[in-house]
């Protein structure tokens, strides 16, 4: 969001304004070249400080330096939503693209024409509904790809063999061993093993993130299949607004979830708005 503008900031704007420094610049060489350049210049400096204070006290100017700043401000963001938004598509491997794109053109009915008919178009803030559940379908996308390479690198095998191993040598110590080097080789073992017991719980709570993320890409595809059945057979707009908005809210969990597993995704507070997909034009594949 823009940020709010000082006085402060009205006022530079005020002196960097195209006539008041072309006036200035007037002034000023007429004071050199007059008979009283310090008079001149004194004067000067009084009417533009004056000038500037009372331009910078505008209501009506005030308003247009804010909306200026504003939408250079929206426009930047906006730049930097779509680059994030193409970031995750084109790091989507072939089939999950694939996936993206066959639920992105089934929501294409609520903002075109359908074999001849047209459907009521949907306003910015209906469609920005549909985009955020688009940006969550990426996003889960995202985060079934993460996984999958984070199973592919992980073998269960082996941390229970680590687990079971350790506690083997740990059960195998001396008991009443109390030298200095039992003792390290305690701690060693205890530190492994408690390693190896993280490990498991970790990718425990991998693969329940991972059977909640399918389950999740199911229901918002579902969700948003029958939304756009619902437009081609022209149902109420007022209603496909309804299903568009409570499931809009029921992905809170969701977006809650995809959060936690920020180290593993590299999804961020920052990916949580929307980017306007489907007012954007089809991505293209990045080149080889």
């Amino acid at each position: 969001m823009p940020g709010q503008l000082h006085f402060g900031d009205y006022l530079a704007a005020a002196f960097k304004n195209r006539w008041n420094l072309l006036l200035l610049i007037g002034g000023a060489a007429a004071a050199i070249i007059g008979p009283r350049t310090d008079v001149g210049l004194s004067i000067l400096l009084a009417a533009e400080l004056g000038f500037v204070t009372l331009m910078a006290s505008n209501p009506r100017f005030q308003r247009a330096i804010s909306a200026e700043r504003n939408a250079a401000v929206s426009q930047q963001t906006s730049q930097t939503m779509s680059r994030r938004f193409l970031e995750l598509y084109h790091g989507l491997d072939d089939p999950a693209r694939k996936q993206f794109e066959a639920l992105r053109v089934r929501c294409e009915v609520l903002r075109s024409s359908t074999e001849g008919h047209t459907v009521e178009q949907f306003s910015d803030e209906q469609l920005s509904g549909v985009d955020r559940l688009l940006w969550v379908y990426l996003k889960l996308l995202h985060t079934r790809l993460k996984l999958q390479r984070f199973f592919r690198t992980t073998d269960r095998n082996e941390i229970d063999n680590l687990e079971q191993t350790t506690r083997l040598r740990l059960e195998a110590l001396p008991k009443d061993a109390t030298d200095d080097l039992a003792m390290k080789k305690k701690r060693s073992l205890e530190d492994t093993l408690s390693t190896a017991v993280a490990r498991k719980d970790n990718l425990k709570r991998a693969q329940e993130n991972s059977e909640f993320v399918e389950l999740e890409l199911e229901r918002i595809a579902a969700k948003l299949t029958a939304v756009s059945e619902m437009a081609i057979n022209r149902q109420d707009p007022a209603q496909i607004t309804s299903e568009v908005d409570d499931v809009a809210r029921s992905v809170e969990s969701t977006e809650q979830a995809i959060g936690e597993l920020q180290m593993l995704t590299g999804l961020t507070m920052e990916d949580a708005e929307a980017p306007p997909i489907l007012r954007k034009q089809q991505p293209q594949r990045a080149r080889a």
